[in-house]
């Protein structure tokens, strides 16, 4: 920082030559030394010596320099240099000038060791923008995604650090007088901005701190919740009448998702423990007893399928086990390979249901009341029905319990199929054995 300098004054003398004699002062002439004196001693008083100096604006200084000309050009009109009121005028004014030249020393002083304030501000604010807190990852994250995340927040953390202390640096020094601009917009750093980056720099460290925190205690938080889920399902008996929690495809989907989940929460935790050198081991038994919940679950699953069987049959009539296999052997259908056709109903039975449509073909208002007319179609349909399960080979090889209902129409609407044996409602049931059919 270039330094200041003040124009230094001195008293000129007398306008009078030494042979003429010097006139006394009049009573308007004291009154104006007097009222210099104290003006001379109103702006001495006004120089602050703490603090970053007012000095170290120029602007400041060269209204200093312009008001201490003033006062030499007015000592200089009294030649009186041996009448009191003079010399305490005079004493006054090199008061003022001994001052002025210790504060412009002090704010040499202090610009010396600021250098370039506009200019080290100007940096640390692009560290902060340049190095900004990672926000919290949603869990689940693999280990280079907390690397990262680690690697972003230490140099959050450190950014802080140097700023803060560049910063209290800089604050007690430095004289950045208020202005009403903002640096995104060319104006200089004053101390408004000085005490938002001492803030921030601490609000910094203080996020990463946190951050971490957060993460910590929500990952925490998920796997004790997914801990209880994987310990609490799926206990019941595998080779009971709820097997299927360990055969159907959507149960052993959820279980998967489930295990899959919680051992990715379990790991994500012991990621971010370990490269922050913390204590991991509470998520390590945590994935321990998912895994085992899991190998558990497997073993069920095992005996479940080893359970699984097909119905009891309820009847050996040769017709509807014609009927049957009719139905199956029906290309649209696509069932594909069976094996043995078991009856769960004992006979034939009747069923009949209406079904009616209407068709709008008008539609008026009258008054505040909306009339509609049309035409309205009632089916009656009749049928024939009876139950039976199957087992169907999938695609992959696997083998399912079918439960299917067949149905003959005698009446419906004009689609229905009439006097044909047709596959109505089908569900999918439990995998099944080929040896256990």
């Amino acid at each position: 920082m270039k330094q200041l300098c003040m124009v230094v004054f001195l008293f000129c003398g007398s306008p009078y030559s030494w042979a003429e004699e010097v006139p006394a002062l009049v009573s308007g002439q004291i009154v104006q030394l007097k009222k210099l004196s104290r003006d001379i001693n109103n702006v001495r008083a006004s120089i602050v010596t703490s603090g970053p100096s007012v000095f170290q604006d120029k602007n400041l200084v060269l209204a200093q320099q312009k008001r201490f000309k003033q006062f030499t050009d007015a000592l200089n009109r009294y030649p009186q240099v041996n009448d009191s009121v003079v010399i305490t005028a005079r004493e006054a004014y090199f008061a003022l000038q001994k001052a002025l030249k210790a504060e412009l020393n002090r704010a040499n002083e202090q610009l010396k060791q600021l250098g370039d304030v506009q200019a080290r501000m100007k940096v640390l604010q692009q560290n902060f923008d340049q190095y900004p807190v990672p926000k919290p990852m949603k869990p689940p994250f693999d280990i280079e995604a907390v690397t990262n995340w680690v690697k972003q927040a230490s140099a959050a953390r450190t950014v802080g650090e140097h700023n803060l202390k560049e910063l209290n640096a800089i604050a007690p020094l430095a004289y950045l007088p208020n202005n009403p601009g903002v640096p995104q917009s060319g104006s200089a750093f004053d101390a408004d901005d000085l005490k938002r980056m001492q803030h921030n720099a601490v609000r910094m460290q203080q996020m990463v701190q946190e951050n971490y925190h957060f993460m910590s205690d929500n990952l925490s938080n998920q796997l004790q919740q997914k801990l209880e889920q994987v310990t609490d399902r799926w206990q019941e008996d595998p080779q009971g009448e709820k097997k299927w929690m360990f055969l159907k495809a959507d149960q052993v989907a959820q279980s998967k998702q489930l295990f899959n989940d919680s051992r990715a929460l379990a790991q994500s935790y012991i990621n971010l423990a370990q490269a922050l050198n913390q204590n991991h081991s509470k998520a390590t038994a945590a994935l321990a007893r998912i895994n085992q919940a899991e190998k558990t679950y497997q073993n069920n699953a095992k005996l479940a399928l080893n359970a699984s069987r097909l119905p009891e049959v309820v009847s050996d009539d040769d017709d509807m086990m014609k009927y049957a296999k009719e139905i199956l052997d029906t290309p649209r259908y696509g069932f594909g390979q069976h094996g043995s056709i078991i009856l769960t109903t004992n006979a034939i039975i009747e069923r009949e249901s209406k079904s009616s449509e209407i068709d709008i073909d008008k539609v008026e208002v009258v008054g505040r009341d909306l009339k509609m007319s049309g035409t309205e179609t009632t089916w009656t349909y009749q049928w024939q029905e009876f139950k039976f399960a199957t087992p169907l080979k999938e695609a992959d090889g696997s083998w399912y319990i079918w439960w299917i209902t067949a149905k003959k129409y005698a009446s419906g609407s004009s689609i229905t199929p009439i006097g044909e044996w047709v596959a109505g409602q089908s569900t999918r049931g439990n995998p099944i054995l080929p040896s256990n059919f």
